[in-house]
């Protein structure tokens, strides 16, 4: 199943049947949030928006990098090790179950404290209650989602993506027509928990395949150099830099009309997502193989396959921004026909993205070295902090194209230093 020399038939498999499961995954977050704008209108989508991004940021927190590592250490251990690739997903699948049910009470306690405090709309608490589901779900789909692609289940993952996509376009289209906002985030909550049962049936059917056992007793104490060599890194990565970005993001809808034009900016954000899908679709793939390869010892088509990778990256990226700015104003009324005022916001992203996706590719290097730490202090500390900077400076004077301007000033940044790395880790 696992076979290193069928290289191109594993990568162009694992593209295939993994574009069919982002399509559906992000073309429903897509379409869901058309529907959205279309009957909650722009200042119900921007609330829409925030709170959706902020359950979001607050579900990738908890993971506590349960996806990431899940994904790297059972494609890499998978064809040698089967009884620490157990190890590996029981452990994560722990983590994430602990950290989804106190991360869910939590934020239900202290959800008039964020509304009021960090989103600025008191009104907003209900909204938070509502979408707490989607928190839940969305943690534990982090360490499922992983496992399945660690073990290259792209098959899978597509079912799942196709019937849980489906699920959740119907789930928030009928929340917002009956209930509007809070109707909305109910029925992405209920999307998430379908997705979350689907991928649990897929993931003991693929470990029941590839004669993996998951092991919950005493995983965490035996993974203990995981933990600390990869998983602690990662987690104070996450824990530094997403909520600084929030921070930064923030600004925006803390102006005068403020959730007006974070209506404008998220509209144009998720419509850079769509060229982001297949590079982030191939990236996934390849992230697996690469750790695979590192496994069996094939480092000479582990840096044929990276350099493959960033080549493909970059033209697809760029070809897809392209297509996109010459059909701005088409796909933007799509949401409606005050959200054709984002074509300056959404140019801007779409450069960001080629920076964004090019960079991801290099990553890679990084990350399959597990050379996390270094990457920590030497990229995204300084990273970020470029982001908050030049928003904070930005964003009072030019509001949404400030932050657009933001973004590309981070992913040029990231790019320039994720290079510098990957050329001093490769020597």
């Amino acid at each position: 199943m696992f076979n290193s020399n069928n290289l191109r038939g594993r990568l162009f498999r694992g593209v295939t049947l993994n574009f069919l499961a982002v399509v559906f995954n992000q073309g429903s977050t897509f379409f869901a949030s058309i529907i959205v704008a279309r009957i909650l209108l722009k200042q119900g989508f921007g609330e829409y928006a925030i709170i959706q991004s902020t359950l979001q940021m607050l579900a990738i927190l908890a993971q506590l990098t349960t996806a990431y590592t899940v994904l790297k250490f059972v494609s890499e251990y998978r064809s040698t090790d089967i009884l620490r690739s157990g190890r590996i997903i029981g452990a994560s699948s722990l983590v994430a179950f602990v950290m989804a049910t106190s991360g869910a009470v939590i934020i239900s306690l202290l959800a008039p404290w964020i509304a009021d405090t960090a989103l600025n709309s008191p009104n907003l608490s209900s909204g938070l209650i509502s979408g707490i589901g989607f928190f839940f779900f969305s943690v534990i789909n982090g360490y499922q989602t992983g496992a399945l692609s660690g073990l290259e289940a792209y098959k899978s993952l597509a079912k799942a993506g196709a019937i849980s996509g489906l699920s959740a376009v119907t789930m928030i289209a009928i929340g917002a027509w009956i209930w509007e906002l809070n109707g909305a985030l109910v029925g992405l909550s209920i999307g998430a928990s379908v997705r979350c049962a689907i991928h649990f049936f897929y993931l003991n059917l693929e470990c029941k395949k590839s004669k993996i056992k998951p092991i919950y007793r005493g995983s965490l104490a035996l993974e203990r150099e995981t933990i600390l060599n990869f998983v602690l890194p990662t987690a104070i990565i996450s824990y530094y830099s997403i909520p600084l970005l929030w921070f930064a993001n923030s600004l925006l809808f803390r102006q005068p009309n403020g959730y007006g034009e974070t209506a404008l900016y998220m509209a144009a954000l998720n419509i850079k997502n769509l060229i982001l899908f297949i590079p982030n679709i191939i990236n996934n793939v390849v992230f697996s193989i690469l750790n695979n390869l590192i496994g069996i010892n094939q480092l000479s088509k582990y840096r044929k396959l990276v350099n493959l990778n960033v080549k493909i990256t970059f033209l697809a990226t760029f070809t897809g921004g392209l297509i996109i700015a010459l059909f701005s104003n088409l796909i933007l009324g799509l949401y409606g026909e005050n959200f054709i005022d984002a074509r300056k916001i959404l140019a801007l992203l779409l450069i960001s993205a080629v920076f964004e996706a090019t960079s991801g590719a290099i990553y890679q290097t990084i990350q399959t070295r597990g050379r996390i730490w270094l990457s920590l202090f030497t990229m995204n500390i300084p990273v970020v902090l470029i982001f908050v900077i030049s928003s904070t400076i930005l964003v009072p004077q030019l509001s949404g194209i400030g932050l657009a301007i933001s973004c590309v000033i981070m992913s040029f940044s990231q790019l320039i230093i994720t290079k510098i790395l990957d050329i001093n880790i490769n020597k």
